[in-house]
């Protein structure tokens, strides 16, 4: 079961350019520094100063999933296809909650470099991709 919202990722084409707006109309602070990602993409994490949860992500890999998922967003309304991209949940336990998913039938990914986390794909929750995280103890 779900136990808290962790953060949710924001799929945008320049980061620094987000990085400002978000300051500049929220007043939310970069937490982290850029960094590039093995999924092909840059990210850093904004918050209140206190609390980072909010990503900001920016493809620099036109291959990638989240190149791919802009690219299928982008229409006449949002030419660039930016937009909220995953959520992340916390869960009280990931391997039950694993169990629960794909037993109702829904797909999910797991990585052996992230042992505590798993994504449940975007076809099985009506176009959202879920990132679930183990709860600390």
């Amino acid at each position: 079961m779900a136990t808290r919202l962790k953060y949710f990722s924001v799929a945008v084409t320049d980061i620094h350019a987000a990085i400002k707006l978000y300051l500049e109309l929220l007043g939310l602070k970069q937490m982290t520094e850029i960094k590039e990602t093995h999924w092909g993409f840059r990210n850093t994490m904004m918050g209140d100063g206190q609390q980072a949860f909010l990503e900001l992500i920016e493809p620099v890999d036109p291959k990638s999933a989240l190149a791919r998922f802009m690219k299928e967003r982008s229409g006449p309304s949002n030419p660039q296809g930016e937009g909220v991209y995953i959520i992340g949940l916390e869960v009280d336990d990931l391997r039950s909650a694993l169990e629960r998913v794909r037993g109702k039938g829904g797909k999910v990914t797991q990585e052996p470099q992230t042992p505590d986390a798993a994504w449940v794909h975007p076809l099985s929750l009506r176009h959202v991709l879920i990132e679930l995280s183990q709860a600390k103890k």
